[in-house]
């Protein structure tokens, strides 16, 4: 009797560990497939008037979006994780890229210079 209830509690023990064993591995898949959004407003550097339309591309994932009226954008549904910003418009210079870590920053203020 007494040997067949330390085998029931060893059986118990060995089922509630790997219990949490998958929990936590449950856990880390869920971790790395949170997702998240970028945005952010953009502004001319010298008179910081916001930018309609300006091109915004997510580079790692060849996304587009452009600025509204207000200069706003938003990238929606982005995996966590490192990403370069670039932007593109009429009479700015292109080069200005941003690298944004979504578990930081997710809302950023770019400022172009006008490309005289």
């Amino acid at each position: 009797m007494k040997t067949q209830v330390i085998i029931l509690v060893a059986f118990l023990f060995v089922g509630i560990s790997n219990i949490k064993a998958e929990k936590e591995e449950i856990s880390k898949e869920t971790a790395t497939t949170l997702t998240t959004a970028i945005s952010g407003t953009i502004t001319d550097a010298a008179t910081g008037e916001n930018l309609v339309g300006v091109k915004v591309v997510l580079e790692e994932l060849n996304t587009v979006v452009y600025t509204d009226f207000d200069g706003n954008f938003e990238f929606t549904g982005v995996t966590q994780g490192n990403y370069t910003v670039s932007t593109d418009y009429v009479s700015y210079k292109t080069d200005k890229s941003v690298t944004v870590d979504t578990k930081k920053a997710k809302n950023l203020s770019i400022k172009l210079e006008a490309d005289l």
